[in-house]
């Protein structure tokens, strides 16, 4: 079993040890995360990209967009719409995924992550600003982070292969502190979690709904993306379906305080982890087994 496997783990127990500490570093560190680290990430990937890059990411806008059709049918609470479509593809899927299967895996889930993150902050917008002027929901969406990031790695283009042959460190670097500030930003939010019983159960009931919906849906994005010879998805399946074993994304919770000026998601987001990781837990073993 590779070491690198047990990598995402100790970031996650370096977290709930921080959590328990005197000392407060979620705010800083989520910020340094999502403000900077993620979108330079995004910017190396989009500037360098594979071709299939574009179409992972609308291709899985797409699928989180279904999804959110399958959770307003389920309920038509906001936050709850949220948890179930807006998965953390960047802060869990890109460890695993990388320690799992490779950078292969990691360009895969970066692209998957741009999508999600573009329709996730676009929709957390919609759903949660109500009272706000469409134009002030739309200015808002622009200025998340990885927006201006996509905006800023489609303005480099030009410059791809000067920055992967000059900045290919920089950018290993970076993939390592993403990994490692989500995962211990995670393991954090998990320490301070007060978890009850109603939202395991919550949770365990639309991470079943969600595995089996997404399955579905990938399996037929993979399938048509076979037709048109997309490597980057038809190579890398296996990391595909791990989306399937995620939990609510983490930044659910930074958009509901900021509209709502509540944390009602703080429950679903550590009960939906905790049911995640076991799933991850079991989806690794099998792998290794293979």
């Amino acid at each position: 079993m590779p070491l690198s496997l047990f990598a995402p783990l100790a970031y996650l127990l370096i977290g709930l040890g921080l959590g328990r500490a005197p000392f407060d570093v979620k705010a800083r560190a989520s910020a340094l995360l999502s403000k900077w680290v993620i979108p330079l990430v995004i910017i190396y990937n989009i500037a360098t990209h594979r071709p299939g890059v574009f179409a992972v990411m609308a291709g899985i806008a797409a699928i989180m967009a279904l999804l959110l059709l399958l959770g307003r049918r389920i309920s038509r609470d906001p936050v709850h719409n949220l948890c179930f479509c807006y998965l953390n593809i960047g802060w869990l899927g890109l460890p695993v995924a990388s320690a799992l299967f490779g950078d292969g895996a990691a360009m895969v889930i970066i692209a998957a992550y741009v999508g999600s993150s573009l329709f996730g902050n676009a929709i957390g917008v919609g759903l949660l600003a109500q009272g706000q002027h469409w134009r002030a929901r739309l200015r808002q969406t622009l200025q998340a982070p990885p927006v201006w990031a996509l905006l800023v790695g489609l303005a480099c283009l030009p410059l791809g292969p000067a920055l992967e042959h000059y900045a290919r460190p920089g950018y290993e670097a970076l993939k390592w502190l993403m990994s490692f500030l989500g995962m211990a930003i995670l393991g954090i939010w998990l320490s301070g979690a007060r978890l009850r019983l109603a939202d395991f159960k919550l949770a365990l009931r639309n991470f079943a709904a969600r595995a089996v919906a997404l399955a579905l849906l990938l399996s037929l994005f993979i399938l048509l993306c076979g037709r048109f010879d997309i490597a980057l998805v038809t190579e890398n399946r296996p990391t595909l379906y791990l989306l399937c074993l995620l939990p609510p994304a983490a930044n659910i919770i930074v958009l509901e305080t900021h509209y709502l000026k509540s944390g009602r998601s703080a429950g679903p987001i550590a009960c939906g982890t905790c049911v995640s990781l076991l799933a991850i837990g079991v989806y690794v073993a099998v792998m290794l087994t293979h």
